[in-house]
């Protein structure tokens, strides 16, 4: 990559546009001088931030708005163009980038005019075939063209003022972040990360098994019947962490599991057979009870029989009592309807006599109605025809007085139009003459905030460096903290796990009480049926020495509880696995956090120390927080001031620009308030006379004496209205009545004939009713008024509740004769006593049954379960002490042995590094120095120190450290570096091709002899294809570099020329 041609546009100190060709040299090594605060520092910013977005310090990280030049106005627009070329010869290819930073500019229009507002950056970039790159990805296609992130170019490319010296003096652990994206060794620090993972995981897996294992050794049940003291002891180391004696404990495990299984087979035949028993007399006692229940059904049957036997007699007299109480109201029935029939004939007769009386009154009624509604309406149309014409006249009238009304205001308007014009024109010449005096006033300002910009420049140089480091302190606060929670967790789980494993240890021991009382219990049930000369049913013996007691204890413990208890005590085991794997993982976490957080709050301290002497290798982080919080405030008071008048410089300098304009803009409105003056006059009087030419064409004195007249014909014709609407209701109503009365008259002549037909049917179906029910008047009455139908629907559930009883009674007697057969009554009281024998035999067997079984079962179980864990735990830990013994040496953390593996591998680039740099090195220094690593031997004692520089000395055949050199051999040592690693940066990637190298200041530290010789390996650099350009004040180098561009400032802002050789 190598600079064509630069162009920037209010950019910094570059106000008007201003292009440096870089083609017009004729030695690639040239110098760029002028003042302090000139520019020349600019043409780096500009040139990175065109590849970049970023200015080129990154102490004074420089973007957006703070780029926007002060020596324009904000009509003109920043920009910067960089024209550079990539490769040499025919695959030369020219790239042309141009970018936009985020910037201010004047609101033209609109509600904000005047204002500014901010405007978003944009970035271009023309590819060799001149096509235009997307926008979105232009900026990684920069980077992949250059081959260098800012980071790279602004170590080997372009050398910022004040970073010249940073990688020369930086230590090991500084380097290796430098390098590390440099050379892209991310990938050993993240082995080592990876490594250290591993390792953890494995140390929790460790602790997990050995809590598993621990917990299944405890579950381990070993009857009292079984001696063997070896396997109780080897059961209690285990339970106590000596995981060694575990492949002991499993082969006694293995032994106890068989004799289990031996005794669990005797005992399962003795179950067997107690179930058979129980069985047989369970189906015994049954039969006999169902037997029981047939001879008490067939009893009770035959007693119901003969209640039915008993009232027959009294049901039969019920059923013919119900037969006539029905017949009774079927005749009211028929006797109802014909009283209906009746009725209703006789009120249709009444109400047609009534509408023939009233039929001549209501035709009267009408005919004097329609006589008054004809009057009422000549009336009506009188006053409508009146009130119209009075209507008119007063709206010619009212349309009168409205342009009267319009030509007064418009007068008055006039008159204040006048008045106003005549006021305008004054304040407008007051306002001329108070501009006059500000331009003067303006004027004096500027010329005393000369110099702010380049104390606004240093000001907010020293406040970017004191936000990084706040930002820092926050970062090793946030890592102490982090830290502390890191420590209280590991506490926490520690304490978690102590709890957990007291709790499991007094269930289980609490569960193991409980199990050997339960089994000695059935011991003593298993001791009461021994009998002498009879072999026991679980070790065979016909000899019984000792038999076991019944303990009262053992009582209420039962086979569900005992279940219950162990799996409680099986949770409580698995939380205690978890808990120990807890612990291990946040005391590993706790540790890693700690070391992070020391080498924090070192580096914080060795960077902070640049700025406020105060700070000490012992200086905690609150006094750092301190310290920088009082020199942040004197620095924000400082930049506060310069802002202030930056700004007021900015606003002044814009005002002078508009003065003219607003000079004669004031004029021109001057002159046009004379002439809106002299318009508004002639307006007045127009005005005035129009509005006496028509007063006094009006009928009525005034508009309210119109509205009245208006509104008194409008009342006369509502009042009209309203009369002839009543009467004409009053006519419609009357003919209604007639009409409705004559429709009655007709209706009720055609329904009194039928009327009377319905009353004659009627009359005949009652008689024939009661011919067919043999029943008189008098007798179905009597039945009604005696017995209600309710009642007789309560006489007919009697009658079917009997016959219900009497069915019932009749199957259950001949279900029962047939099942009793020819069977004797069955006596309970001895069946019972048997079946509870055989009861009480079968829950003996049962119970020791499975308790063997069960404890079989488990115990094989556990058996197995450690049994795979033990091979397990022996492949974890040589895992482990494999990946151990790898991070450890990865890592650094070898006693005699800090360096870790990433910086074993940078010290390979580092050599090659050196060998580069070291050729130039001698030469400037006349052979007398040159640059080493640190011993490999010694580089890992007490801390790691692989990367760190020293300076052998040819005179003295010693070498000492890099620090102790004066400033112009530091100059030379860390400039023969920069290019050293430019040459290492080249040569490691053939995507890369940097034509090209800036260095800013630092000459001034060089004797002549020195100088020279830097000079000489520079020219020897750029008799290539590479264009080294330097910033020096230095007098005698601008006679040793013939090329020169020159650059000043002056109230415009700045400028550059060329002197060419």
């Amino acid at each position: 990559m190598k600079p064509l041609r630069l162009k920037m546009q209010a950019f910094g100190s570059y106000g008007k546009e201003t292009t440096i060709d870089f083609e017009k040299v004729n030695q690639n090594l040239f110098l760029i001088t002028g003042d302090t605060g000139a520019g020349k520092t600019t043409i780096f910013d500009a040139i990175v931030f065109a590849l970049y977005g970023e200015a080129s310090s990154s102490l004074n990280k420089k973007e957006g708005v703070v780029l926007q030049s002060q020596y324009v106005d904000f009509g003109c627009e920043p920009a910067v163009e960089l024209v550079f070329a990539e490769g040499s010869g025919e695959n030369c290819e020219i790239y042309t980038v141009r970018r936009v930073p985020r910037h201010l500019k004047t609101i033209t229009r609109g509600a904000g005019k005047g204002k500014q507002r901010e405007i978003t950056g944009s970035v271009s970039l023309i590819m060799p075939d001149g096509m235009e790159y997307p926008s979105k990805e232009a900026d990684r296609k920069l980077q992949e063209i250059v081959g260098l992130t800012k980071s790279q170019f602004m170590q080997v490319a372009m050398i910022a003022q004040g970073e010249f010296m940073d990688l020369l003096r930086a230590k090991s652990d500084d380097k290796k972040v430098i390098f590390r994206k440099l050379f892209n060794t991310e990938m050993y620090q993240d082995i080592v990360a990876e490594l250290g993972n591993r390792k953890r995981a494995k140390e929790k897996e460790i602790a997990v098994l050995k809590t598993q294992c621990q917990g299944e050794v405890s579950r381990i049940r070993i009857p009292e019947t079984y001696e063997s003291e070896t396997l109780k002891q080897l059961k209690k180391q285990l339970e106590d962490g000596e995981m060694t004696r575990l492949t002991d404990f499993l082969e006694e495990v293995e032994k106890l599991c068989d004799w289990l299984e031996k005794y669990t087979d005797l005992a399962e035949k003795d179950y067997r057979k107690s179930v058979e028993n129980r069985d047989k007399k369970r189906e015994l006692y049954t039969r006999a009870e169902a037997l029981l229940k047939w001879f008490d059904q067939l009893e009770t049957a035959e007693q119901k029989l003969q209640e039915c036997a008993d009232d027959e007699a009294k049901i039969v007299k019920t059923t013919a009592l119900i037969s006539r109480i029905r017949n009774a109201y079927e005749i009211r029935e028929t006797g109802v309807l014909l009283n209906d029939a009746e009725r209703r004939l006789t009120e249709l007769e009444q109400s047609l006599k009534t509408q023939e009386k009233q039929l001549p009154i209501l035709e009267e009624t009408r005919k004097t109605a329609e006589n008054a509604e004809e009057q009422k309406k000549l009336i009506c149309d009188q006053e409508l025809q009146n009130c119209s014409k009075i209507s008119e006249k007063v709206q010619k009238a009212l349309e009168l007085f409205e342009q009267i009304k319009r030509l007064h205001t418009q007068a008055e308007v006039d008159r204040k139009n006048c008045a106003l014009a005549t006021e305008n024109t004054k304040k407008v010449r007051k306002q001329q003459e108070a501009l006059e005096e500000q331009e003067t006033q303006w004027k004096k300002q500027s010329e005393e905030l000369a110099e702010v910009d380049k104390k606004l420049v240093l000001a907010e140089n020293k406040k970017q460096e004191a936000d990084a480091v706040s930002k820092e302190i926050v970062d090793v606060q946030n890592l102490r903290n982090q830290a502390e929670q890191c420590r209280k967790k590991a506490i926490k789980t520690r304490e978690t796990y102590a709890n957990i494993t007291k709790k499991y240890n007094d269930a289980n021991t609490e569960y193991e009480e409980v199990r050997l009382h339960f089994l000695n219990a059935q011991a003593g049930f298993l001791a009461a049926e021994l009998e002498s000369g009879k072999p026991c049913p679980v070790c065979g013996s016909t000899e019984h020495p000792h038999p076991a007691k019944k303990g009262v204890e053992s009582v209420d413990i039962s086979e569900e509880k005992l279940q219950n208890m162990q799996t409680n005590v099986d949770k409580l085991r698995k939380d205690q696995e978890k808990a120990a794997g807890d612990a291990a993982a946040a005391r590993s976490e706790y540790d890693t956090r700690k070391d992070t957080y020391i080498a924090s709050v070192q580096k914080l301290q060795e960077r902070l120390h640049r700025s406020v002497s105060s700070i000490t290798e012992q200086s905690s982080v609150t006094e750092m927080n301190d310290s920088l919080e009082n020199w942040k405030q004197q620095l924000a008071e400082e930049l506060n001031n310069l802002q202030r008048s930056a700004r007021l410089l900015v606003k002044i300098r814009e005002a002078l620009q508009n003065m003219e304009k607003q000079k004669k803009q004031l004029q021109d409105t001057y002159d046009e308030c004379m002439e809106k003056e002299k318009a508004a006059a002639e307006k007045l009087a127009g005005s005035e006379a129009a509005l006496e030419n028509i007063k006094g064409s009006t009928e009525f004195k005034t508009e309210e004496e119109a509205k009245a007249a208006l509104l008194q014909a409008e009342d006369s014709k509502k009042q009209a209205e309203e009369v002839y609407q009543k009467v004409l209701s009053e006519a419609k109503k009357a003919a209604n009545a007639q009409k409705q009365a004559e429709t009655l008259i007709s209706r009720y002549q055609q329904e009194i004939p039928e009327q009377k037909k319905c009353v004659e049917d009627r009359k005949t179906s009652y008689t024939e009713v009661m011919e067919i029910k043999q029943m008189t008047e008098s007798e179905w009455k009597e039945l009604v008024e005696t017995y209600s139908r309710e009642a007789a629907e309560d006489l007919q559930k009697t009658v079917n509740a009997y016959n219900e009883k009497k069915t019932a009674a009749q199957a259950r007697r001949d279900s029962a004769q047939n099942a009793v057969g020819e069977s004797k009554r069955p006596v309970l009281e001895e069946l019972q006593k048997e079946k509870e024998v055989a009861e009480t035999e079968y829950l003996e067997k049962e119970k020791i049954y499975n308790q063997l079984r069960i404890d079989n079962k488990d115990d094989r179980e556990i058996f197995d379960t450690l049994s795979s864990r033990l091979e397990e735990r022996k492949s974890i830990v040589e895992e482990h002490a494999r990946i151990d013994a790898l991070y450890r040496m990865t890592s650094g953390n070898v006693s005699g042995s800090r360096m870790d593996l990433e910086t074993y591998v940078q010290r390979y680039y580092l050599e090659r590094i050196l060998y580069a740099a070291n050729r130039r090195f001698q030469e400037m220094s006349a052979g007398q120095f040159e640059l080493r690593m640190y011993d490999l031997e010694k580089a890992g004692e007490g801390k790691n120190r692989g990367l760190d520089l020293m300076v052998y000395s040819t005179v003295t055949g010693k070498e000492r450290e890099v620090r102790t050199l004066s400033g112009g051999e530091s100059f030379m040592a860390a400039l023969s570096l920069a290019l050293g690693m430019a040459d290492q940066i080249q040569q490691s990637s053939a995507a890369i091709n940097l034509d090209m190298m800036f260095i800013d200041e630092g000459f001034g530290s060089l004797d002549e002899h020195s100088r020279n010789q830097a000079v000489r390996v520079l020219q020897e650099m750029a008799e290539g294809s590479r264009l080294i350009g330097i910033i020096s004040h230095v007098t005698e180098l601008k006679q040793e570099i013939e090329d020169q561009l020159l650059v000043n400032k002056d109230e415009n802002g700045s400028h550059v020329k060329w002197q060419i050789s």
